[in-house]
């Protein structure tokens, strides 16, 4: 990898734990990340790193292995109990197979031969946190959402993959519900040629006739709503919006 092909974004946002006990090779490297990332922070054995662990939020984590007090394989082994998900890379001399089978089982992700090349241990790190990154991009966007639609005057919800798997709040009142899975017991009335019909398997009814609109209500004497259903291919999503209508004279 070289200096063009880095993502600066991502760079920026990134917390990383560095942990060596060699002054030499901690003070070059740390020399070369500290032009990289958002924020750095070292230690010179797991202990020391364990610690910082434990009061910092960190977006990754690369360590030695051979330290005093306590090395790089035990360190990760403390991590992870605190930490299934955090990315782990070691910096190491060995590169027979008992080690690797040690690392692995540790929960070390990747590993950096010494001498350390910077490049290397740079596409290593956009490597382990690119994936993060995005899982907190669509979480943060996820929120944003959820709360533009809950703000909504509309009455909806989404499916995922044939699993329902949000509902706004005006939604749940309408129906009278607190759970998703209620949902799927409530009937609806569906105004056809003047008429209402009620159907017990209505969500299934409406994916199966995507490109039609409805009047559909509760009950024969409740509110009637325009329903309208979407659905994404590109991320097998599916919306049902409900609006509220004047009640239309049953013929």
């Amino acid at each position: 990898m070289n200096l063009k092909n880095i993502d600066k974004a991502l760079f920026e946002k990134l917390t990383i734990l560095y942990v060596e006990d060699d002054a030499s090779t901690r003070e070059e490297v740390s020399f070369f990340l500290k032009r990289m990332v958002g924020t750095l922070y070292t230690a010179e054995n797991g202990q020391e790193g364990f610690e910082l662990f434990q009061k910092h939020k960190f977006d990754m984590v690369i360590t030695d292995i051979q330290m005093p007090i306590m090395n790089g394989l035990d360190m990760v082994k403390a991590i992870r109990k605190l930490d299934t998900k955090i990315p782990v890379a070691v910096t190491t001399a060995f590169s027979d197979t008992d080690f690797l089978i040690k690392a692995i089982e540790c929960g070390v992700d990747k590993y950096i031969l010494k001498p350390i090349d910077m490049m290397e241990m740079t596409a290593v790190i956009q490597k382990c946190t690119s994936y993060g990154y995005m899982e907190q991009k669509i979480e943060e966007f996820d929120s944003y959402s959820k709360f533009i639609l809950e703000q909504n005057a509309s009455f909806m919800f989404t499916v995922s993959d044939g699993d329902l798997d949000y509902a706004n709040t005006h939604l749940m009142d309408m129906f009278g519900i607190q759970s998703f899975e209620e949902l799927y017991d409530k009937s609806l009335y569906f105004l056809e040629e003047h008429k209402l019909y009620q159907k017990e398997n209505w969500i299934q009814y409406v994916k199966g006739h995507e490109n039609r609109h409805y009047t559909v209500a509760l009950g024969e004497e409740d509110k009637r709503y325009n329903l309208t259903y979407k659905h994404f291919d590109e991320i097998s999503k599916s919306v049902f919006i409900f609006k509220e209508v004047e009640p239309l004279a049953l013929v």
